[in-house]
């Protein structure tokens, strides 16, 4: 029973430094609000770079989430909001970026390497059965190897 005890106490320290993620901001409307979790979330932290603002814990990422609960409550469309941030950090921060020539590869790369892959697996597989037939002779020299 005692190391029961301590197992949850242990995950309940765990869960600490998650818990000071989520935040409870006093918005207008509860359009607000959902705008600005989606936002947060959709928007990646420069710090963390494998997580959302909304779920990282970095300086950086709580001064981010403030800014974009300012702008909301500022009136500013979700379109500003994204061009202030990619202004700011790059295209990098936006985990959808726009199609543009600077996200050209970003975007038609993985349909590239599939043509790619699709053109090699055809032409490997087309180039097997062009090969020459096996002769007679060597027919009849490995009936009498195996002989």
């Amino acid at each position: 029973m005692r190391y029961f005890i301590h197992f949850v106490i242990g995950l309940l320290l765990i869960q600490a430094p998650f818990a000071e993620s989520i935040e409870v901001s006093d918005f207008e409307t509860t359009k607000q609000e959902s705008r600005y979790t989606e936002l947060i979330e959709n928007i990646r932290c420069p710090v963390c770079q494998g997580q959302s603002i909304g779920g990282s814990n970095s300086d950086l990422a709580k001064d981010l989430r403030g800014k974009v609960r300012e702008m909301i409550l500022d009136n500013q469309s979700d379109s500003e909001i994204y061009s202030f941030m990619v202004e700011r950090y790059g295209e990098f921060v936006v985990y959808k970026p726009p199609v543009s020539p600077k996200t050209y590869l970003l975007w038609f790369a993985p349909l590239i390497a599939l043509l790619l892959s699709l053109f090699y697996l055809f032409r490997s597989t087309r180039q097997k059965t062009n090969k020459e037939a096996i002769s007679e002779s060597d027919i009849e020299k490995a009936k009498k190897l195996l002989k």
